[in-house]
C-alpha cells in the first residue's frame, strides 16, 4: 500500500513543479501580467487555500479517525486545478480557480505524511524521507518535462504539461479509491458531539502545544524566506540572470536529482542527530545558498547554489518533530498544522517578493531571503541549545 502513497507523492511533486515553478512564468509571459505582485499572488493565493485546508481537513481527519477520504479529496483537488488552468485567459480569474482548488488539494501533503508515520511508527524518519524522495522524483520529472514542453512555446507547452499531469492524477485517484486500504485510528477525544466543534477543539489543543508551536515558528521564517525567492525563481532566472528556459529546467531538475540522491541518508541522519540539530544545520546552509545567489550574476553559479539538496533535510526534520510532538490520535492535525505553517509562509513570501520586485527590482529578492534565513537559523540553533540543556534531550534523540 505504501507504493500507492509514494506514487501519489510523486504526482504531487510533479504538479507542484508546474504550479509553483512554471505557472508564474506562464502568467507573466503568456497572460501578459506586468505587476510582480500579481505574479507572486499566483503562488500566494493557493497557499492561503492550503493553509485553510491543512488545518480543517487535518482536524477532521483526527475527529473521524480516517485517512483515505482525505487522500482522495487532495488528489481530486490537483486534478481540478491542473485541468482548469488552461481555461483561463486572465490572471484574476486564474487566481480564483487556484484558490478554490487549493481548498481541496491542500490536504494531500499532510495526509500522505500522516499515513506513512502511522504505517511505520518505529521508523518515522525513514518513512518520511522515502515519501519526500518520491516527491522529489516528481519535481525532477516535472522540471525536465515541463521545461522541454515550454521551450517550444510557453503557452501551448504549459497547457499540454497541465493536461498530461491532470490525466495521470485522475488515473491514480481512481486507483487509490479502489485499492488503498484506509488507515483507521481511534478518533481524537472531544467534549461534545458536533464534528465542527471537535475539529476546533483538536486544532486548539495542537496550537497550544509549545514544542509544536516552536517548530512552526522557525519553519515559518525559513519557508517565507525561501518563497520570497522561489515564488519568482523562474522569472529571476530568466529576466535577471538572462538564462534560457532549458537552463532553468536543468537547474530545477538538478535540484530535484540531488534531493533524490540525498534523501535515503536523511532518515538515518535525523535519527542519529535529532530533528532539531539537522534542522539547524539545514537553515545555516540556506544562508550560504542565498548569500551566493545574491552576489552572483552567473546563471550556472546560481543554478549550482539552488541545487543544494536542503529541502529534504528541513522537511524530514520538521515533519519528524511534528509527528513526535503530537499523539497518534492527533497525528493528522499535528502534521496539518505544520503544513498550514508552510502554506502561511508561502502566502507571505511571494507577496513580499512581489512588492520588492516592483519597487526595488529582482536583485533585491535573494538578499531578503538571506535575512529571513538568518533569523530562522538563530531560532533553530537556540532550540538546539535549549534541547541539549534539557535532561530529557538525549533520550528524545534516541526515541524520536
Amino acid at each position: 500500500m505504501l507504493f500507492l502513497i509514494r506514487a501519489a507523492a510523486l504526482l504531487e511533486g510533479l504538479s507542484l513543479t508546474l504550479i509553483q515553478g512554471f505557472l508564474p512564468l506562464y502568467v507573466r509571459k503568456t497572460l501578459g501580467e506586468s505587476h510582480f505582485l500579481i505574479v507572486g499572488a499566483v503562488v500566494a493565493v493557493p497557499a492561503l487555500g492550503t493553509f485553510i485546508a491543512s488545518n480543517f481537513w487535518g482536524g477532521l481527519s483526527d475527529v473521524s479517525g480516517r485517512l483515505k477520504p482525505f487522500l482522495l479529496v487532495g488528489l481530486l483537488g490537483y486534478v481540478l486545478a491542473l485541468a482548469g488552468y488552461p481555461a483561463f485567459r486572465s490572471a484574476p480569474l486564474l487566481l480564483v480557480w487556484a484558490g478554490f482548488a487549493s481548498l481541496l488539494y491542500g490536504t494531500l501533503a499532510p495526509s500522505l505524511k500522516t499515513y506513512v508515520t502511522l504505517a511505520r511508527p518505529d521508523r518515522r524518519e525513514h518513512a518520511l524521507a522515502y515519501l519526500l524522495m518520491s516527491q522529489s522524483v516528481g519535481w525532477f520529472l516535472g522540471s525536465l518535462g515541463g521545461s522541454r514542453l515550454l521551450d517550444r512555446e510557453i503557452g501551448t507547452g504549459f497547457r499540454a504539461a497541465l493536461w498530461i499531469a491532470a490525466a495521470l492524477l485522475a488515473a491514480h485517484t481512481i486507483l487509490v479509491g479502489v485499492a488503498l486500504r484506509d488507515f483507521r485510528r481511534p478518533p481524537a477525544a472531544r467534549q461534545n458531539r458536533g464534528w465542527l466543534q471537535g475539529v476546533i477543539q483538536d486544532l486548539a489543543s495542537l496550537y497550544e502545544n509549545p514544542k509544536l508551536l516552536r517548530v512552526c515558528v522557525m519553519i515559518f521564517f525559513l519557508v517565507a524566506g525561501n518563497y520570497i525567492t522561489w515564488g519568482f525563481f523562474s522569472v529571476f532566472f530568466v529576466e535577471h540572470l538572462h538564462a534560457s528556459l532549458r537552463t532553468l529546467g536543468l537547474a530545477l531538475g538538478a535540484s530535484s536529482l540531488l534531493g533524490i540522491a540525498l534523501m535515503p541518508a536523511v532518515g538515518p541522519l535525523v535519527r542519529r542527530f535529532g530533528g532539531e540539530r539537522v534542522l539547524a544545520v539545514g537553515t545555516t546552509l540556506y544562508i550560504v545558498m542565498y548569500l551566493g545567489m545574491a552576489v552572483t550574476r552567473s546563471p550556472i553559479a546560481a543554478a549550482t547554489l539552488f541545487a543544494m539538496p536542503l529541502y529534504g533535510m528541513v522537511n524530514v526534520s520538521a515533519s519528524t518533530l511534528a509527528a513526535q510532538h503530537s499523539t497518534t490520535a492527533q497525528r493528522g492535525g499535528g502534521l496539518g498544522v505544520l503544513n498550514g505553517t508552510y502554506a502561511l509562509a508561502t502566502i507571505v513570501g511571494p507577496l513580499i517578493g512581489g512588492l520588492l520586485a516592483d519597487r526595488a527590482g529582482l536583485a533585491a529578492i535573494p538578499w531578503t531571503s538571506l535575512g529571513f534565513a538568518v533569523l530562522a537559523s538563530v531560532i533553530a540553533w537556540r532550540s538546539v541549545v535549549a534541547r541539549d540543556a534539557s535532561p530529557t534531550g538525549a533520550r528524545e534523540t534516541q526515541s524520536g
